[in-house]
């Protein structure tokens, strides 16, 4: 099951994104011939509605056309509305989440074979491949914003990869134009990496941060810092917090009993599981159910 309840949308069919246990998120191209993705996302804010940490092979482009979502990137956070796009580097922890209202997203997934050889050998493969290079944010020209929405309205038989191929190159010609290093820490970010996939995979259980710490062979002065830097959370708040996300999802998507949903995501007494759920989502488990377990997302 997915962790997430934010409803994309391709070629008029619509689905949950699929994240394996590593967090990679399992990507649909829209042709055989062509690897590009290109999707909508509706994020319905009373229902916290949020796409978990992922990554993917791909480099992806968003357009918050509708509203303003929040952006976890390998700890920078970076809220984004509609006079801007965001370019994620392949490979780049990332989330999204509401903030006060309703928001609607265009993604588009793309791989690299498009480009010239030699624009992609010359330009941008050095980009690509910079350690600096996890996401850059361009505010959008009002002759761009045009070609976005056609994209909004295209369906799998008529798609016009002379377009989207022209709209990225020109994209990547903005960020080369005015691109800036930033230095990142591999082996601390493939440690942040390791953390979450242990909780990810291990939430169910009593898990402490001597754990967390344990599991990546560091202190727990370390971990917690690591944390802070790419969650703005201590471990023990992303845990709880990513439980109680589990914990949503299971009170929409099935009729287990509240309290056995509560066990199954490593809660041990169900007043404090119900009084930590409507504390991070403003209904009761039993309420949030009745008022949004039988709706159409």
């Amino acid at each position: 099951m997915s962790n997430s309840i934010a409803i994309s949308n391709q070629a008029g069919i619509e689905y949950i994104i699929s994240i394996n246990e590593e967090l990679r998120e399992e990507v649909m191209f829209l042709s055989d011939d062509f690897p590009i993705s290109m999707f909508t996302q509706v994020f319905k804010h009373e229902a916290s509605d949020y796409i978990p940490l992922h990554w993917h092979n791909e480099l992806q482009l968003t357009w918050v056309f509708e509203g303003e979502l929040e952006y976890y990137i390998n700890g920078d956070r970076v809220n984004i509305s509609s006079d801007k796009i965001i370019i994620v580097n392949r490979d780049q922890m990332h989330s999204s989440k509401t903030i006060n209202n309703n928001a609607r997203t265009l993604c588009i997934n793309f791989g690299l074979d498009f480009f010239h050889p030699l624009v992609l050998q010359k330009y941008i493969s050095p980009l690509i491949a910079n350690k600096g290079f996890s996401y850059h944010l361009l505010t959008l020209n009002p002759y761009q914003v045009r070609p976005l929405e056609k994209f909004l309205d295209w369906k799998k038989e008529s798609i016009g990869y002379f377009s989207v191929i022209n709209f990225l190159s020109q994209t990547f010609e903005g960020i080369l134009d005015g691109y800036s290093n930033k230095h990142q820490n591999d082996e601390e970010l493939k440690t942040f990496h390791d953390m979450i996939s242990y909780i990810h995979e291990n939430y169910s259980e009593p898990i402490t941060v001597d754990d967390i710490s344990s599991h990546a062979l560091i202190n727990k002065n370390r971990c917690t810092y690591i944390f802070r830097r790419y969650t703005k959370m201590s471990p023990i708040k992303y845990l709880n917090t990513y439980r109680l996300y589990i914990a949503k999802n299971m009170i929409i998507y099935s009729d287990k009993p509240i309290s056995e949903i509560c066990f199954d995501v490593g809660y041990k007494q169900i007043s404090y599981f119900i009084e930590k759920f409507r504390s991070s989502f403003g209904f009761s488990p039993l309420k949030y159910r009745n008022k949004f377990g039988g709706l159409e997302n």
